[in-house]
């Protein structure tokens, strides 16, 4: 348990290899998660790897998109690829009892549907993605002259940290886990950080649309956003470094520090794939549940909030409420859902569903050389998010534990042994 908020905990007495170790249902406890985001706020570390990228029998193919998959009596024969470096397209052909495994995550989905091959009603559906809604900027003096010579506030650098709460509905017959990340140090580190959160955010559906049509746009915006950031951060400076020059503690004898947070958690309505467009339809807040659990859980953990830090200023705080809603007391939570419901919806990007275990693809119960094997086909297999419903945590653990598990079923020692000159070789077809 964590005495003092501003302290993160060791990570040998909570991390179990590389996933925390929850024994302790402490309400309010803050965790620490693996993140990809170095110690400045920058995603610089990819995925982990589960195999050695440097094996002679793999071709790793960049820049390289896969359009369509070609059947013949259930097997996939072939793949149709679209070559992006060289602006051609080329066939790769499965030799006799290869295997084809998808982990395209959303595009797995999409493959399965454009296969006219395979029947199956449930593929695309019961999809979801994480509601994710920002919270307030909160302030942290941090005083270079603590009576024990230490600093006070959170890391200097980038720390993810996390926290769940368990939000029950009005109705009593159904709970959410509310999900809160947070994000604290200097801001002159979290600035691109920050910066590109509020901009997924800030801008109204319409503006979103076409930032995803005109990339520009969002380069834009994002340096406009940068530099308005900038101007509150100097704001704060000066009314902070005023107050110790008149306290006569010295200009800038205290540092400011921030820390933010966002909540996620699950929608109740499932979503689907389009099949007639690239569209994936989404139902947020169609289940009036969802307003119920994102206003419980902000109330609830707003106390939470404010123990990381202090309000800002009330005129800061005024003008960052006109342009976000974002709310600071209970009071403001219930029209702060309501407009992101309404006009600034956001999600966190990680689908799941769309090729569920038991439903699209076998669990491998009968036969474990069979678990991930699409339903109707003799030798395609799914290995993703897609396969399962969406995690309340961690979806880039969950896809990493898919795809270890999967392998280890599919491609057993035994297995291994008997179809050593076959098993995931392809030979390409001009």
């Amino acid at each position: 348990k964590i005495e003092n908020p501003y302290e993160l905990p060791n990570k040998s007495d909570n991390y179990a290899g590389h996933v925390p170790s929850l024994n302790e249902k402490v309400e309010k406890q803050l965790y620490i998660f693996p993140t990809q985001f170095n110690d400045f706020g920058q995603r610089v570390k990819s995925g982990v790897s589960l195999i050695d990228w440097y094996d002679d029998r793999i071709d790793l193919k960049c820049l390289c998109e896969v359009k369509s998959l070609n059947f013949a009596e259930g097997t996939c024969e072939s793949v149709n690829v679209r070559n992006n470096d060289e602006g051609k397209n080329e066939i790769y052909s499965v030799k006799p009892g290869g295997k084809v495994i998808l982990c395209g995550g959303s595009a797995s989905p999409r493959l399965l549907m454009k296969s006219k091959e395979l029947k199956n009603e449930h593929i695309g559906r019961f999809v979801k993605d994480h509601i994710c809604m920002p919270l307030g900027v909160y302030v942290v003096a941090e005083k270079k002259n603590d009576e024990k010579g230490k600093l006070i506030g959170p890391k200097d650098n980038y720390e993810s940290i996390f926290a769940i709460a368990s939000v029950p509905t009005k109705n009593g017959d159904d709970r959410e886990f509310a999900n809160f990340d947070f994000f604290s140090g200097q801001f002159d580190r979290l600035i691109f950080l920050a910066s590109s959160l509020y901009l997924a955010f800030l801008p109204f559906n319409l503006l979103k649309r076409l930032m995803g049509r005109f990339p520009f746009l969002f380069t834009v915006l994002s340096n406009s956003l940068r530099v308005l950031l900038t101007v509150f951060v100097f704001i704060f400076e000066v009314f902070y470094g005023l107050k110790d020059f008149l306290t006569f503690q010295g200009w800038g004898a205290t540092k400011i520090k921030i820390t933010t947070s966002l909540v996620k958690f699950n929608t109740f309505a499932d979503g689907h794939y389009e099949e007639d467009s690239d569209k994936i339809i989404l139902k947020f807040f169609e289940d009036k549940r969802d307003a119920e659990v994102a206003e419980e859980a902000i109330k609830d953990n707003l106390e939470l909030l404010e123990s990381l830090g202090n309000k800002p200023p009330l005129l800061l705080r005024a003008i960052f409420r006109l342009v976000t809603k974002i709310p600071y007391e209970p009071y403001q939570v219930k029209r702060y859902v309501k407009n992101f419901s309404k006009n600034t919806l956001l999600s966190e990007q990680h689908l799941a569903g769309g090729c569920l275990f038991g439903k699209v693809i076998d669990k491998g119960d009968k036969d474990p050389l069979d678990t991930g094997k699409v339903f109707d086909t003799t030798n395609l297999y799914v290995a993703d998010l897609s396969c399962v419903p969406l995690p309340r945590v961690s979806t880039q653990m969950t896809a990493y534990l898919i795809g270890h598990y999967v392998g280890q079923q599919i491609f057993s020692p035994t297995t291994t042994a008997q179809n050593e000159n076959t098993n995931m070789v392809a030979e390409k077809t001009e």
